[in-house]
């Protein structure tokens, strides 16, 4: 009898480290995913939803576990408009830091003009695209491999990159503090200190998002799985690091 219940408690954590996702359930979640952002853009009401964004990061800032939980466990997507705005920053971030970055050179430069700057604006234009490509990749894949390892698909793909993005804001705030090397090369050592801050923090509430979202509660096998899943996600980045994509 305890032999059976041992190997049923085998067999229950094998398949929690399977990943099971098959092509309608991708072509299901991807209509879902795009009439779901449309919605909210046509429902979109500026003041009600910066009074919610407010509330929502203040809240975020007091207990940000609390804040996963609520939005890997919330069926309607109430947090897709906060998760876009995450997401909307974080890019706009990494386009003003890539046309500085390419400024410093071409136009503040002690040769530099707004000829040799509008000159070599377009040959960069790959890097630019490559940095932009960074959060869509690293939310895409996450969110790939979480739905993926789920034995039950009862969070839509949505939901959980709502989730991964709100893990990701330390990575965000990082980013933006990093545009203050635009003022100077004194403060690279400090952002660069702060930044390895950010991303230990982001990877810490990403350990308790992905358990949020997998359901696996005291599940002793998580940790296995969250180690998995992340081992996955640095291969990738490894193999997209020779296409100068960096994760």
């Amino acid at each position: 009898m305890e032999e059976n219940q041992n190997n049923n408690s085998s067999n229950d954590q094998n398949a929690n480290m399977n990943f099971n996702v098959n092509a309608n359930e991708v072509k299901q979640e991807t209509q879902q995913t795009m009439n779901e952002v449309k919605n909210t853009f046509q429902n979109t009401n500026f003041k009600k939803d910066t009074q919610a964004a407010k509330g929502f990061f203040s809240d975020f800032f007091k207990n940000p576990l609390e804040s996963i939980r609520k939005v890997a466990n919330d069926s309607k997507n109430s947090f897709v408009k906060i998760a876009i705005i995450i997401f909307v920053v974080w890019l706009v971030v990494l386009f003003v830091a890539e046309i500085f970055d390419i400024a410093s050179t071409y136009l503040f430069g002690t040769y530099g003009s707004f000829e040799r700057f509008f000159r070599n604006l377009f040959p960069n234009i790959l890097n630019i695209i490559k940095q932009l490509l960074v959060p869509i990749l690293t939310v895409l894949v996450l969110s790939g491999l979480v739905y993926g390892f789920k034995k039950n698909k009862n969070k839509s793909f949505l939901t959980i990159a709502s989730t991964i993005l709100v893990a990701e804001i330390p990575v965000v705030i990082a980013s933006i503090v990093n545009l203050l090397t635009i003022l100077g090369s004194g403060v690279l050592k400090l952002t660069s200190y702060f930044s390895g801050f950010c991303s230990i923090l982001s990877t810490v509430l990403l350990y308790f998002a992905i358990k949020e979202l997998s359901d696996e509660g005291e599940n002793k096998s998580y940790f296995w799985k969250y180690a998995l899943i992340i081992g996955i996600f640095y291969v990738v980045s490894f193999v997209l690091s020779y296409l100068g994509i960096y994760l």
